[in-house]
């Protein structure tokens, strides 16, 4: 008996220096300390993100977020034949402008705040101040879209199930399927008011 309290004094089985609790019990502690404080946080962080992704993502900010948008590309986009499609299904400026992933869409969103950097520091807040800096802007997106094989056309469209009513229509997509050739590449101008392509571009998706 008298080996055994000794045992526990002196850190054996019974843990630390007097009974107390040694240094591997108490980083076993720490690590499940962090471990739930991780849990808290994600179940906090996790819905917040979602809610903040689903704001800014509605087609209610995009176009009503400040006047320069309503004037211009919120109405070419309800002009467009995403708008008024035979099916019904309307695709939301998210949909084609933010990516899919929470994170990744997140991401797009802290991006998004050099729009608001140009409406403060660089006056673009008339649709006339639009105009002039219109191009730079299709030609960022365009070249975005190239990089990542058109990923967010593809959210809704399935190359392989497009059936083209003209001829001349069948004979692209068949080569677009044929060559690898992505979304962006042809149909460059499908939603906002036309606006030429940069050379940069061009040559990028092989148009030259």
């Amino acid at each position: 008996m008298e080996k055994k309290s000794r045992e526990g004094q002196d850190g054996g089985p019974g843990g630390g220096v007097g009974g107390r609790a040694g240094p591997g019990r108490w980083r076993g502690l720490s690590l499940v300390a962090l471990l739930a404080a991780f849990a808290a946080g994600a179940v906090v962080a996790v819905p917040a993100a979602d809610s903040v992704d689903r704001y800014f993502s509605s087609n209610r900010f995009c176009a009503t977020g400040c006047h320069v948008m309503e004037a211009t590309v919120s109405q070419e986009y309800q002009q467009s034949a995403h708008w008024n499609t035979k099916t019904g299904v309307r695709p939301k400026c998210a949909d084609c402008h933010v990516s899919e992933n929470l994170t990744a869409a997140m991401w797009d969103h802290l991006v998004g705040t050099r729009e608001l950097f140009s409406f403060l520091f660089k006056g673009i807040r008339t649709p006339e101040a639009f105009e002039q800096v219109r191009p730079e802007g299709a030609d960022r997106v365009r070249l975005a879209m190239l990089g990542n094989d058109s990923k967010n056309c593809r959210r809704c469209h399935v190359m392989e199930a497009i059936k083209p009513e003209k001829k001349r229509g069948e004979r692209q997509h068949a080569e677009a399927q044929e060559k690898g050739i992505t979304c962006i590449a042809c149909h460059y101008n499908l939603v906002h008011k036309e606006v030429e392509p940069s050379p940069e571009f061009l040559r990028r998706a092989g148009m030259e």
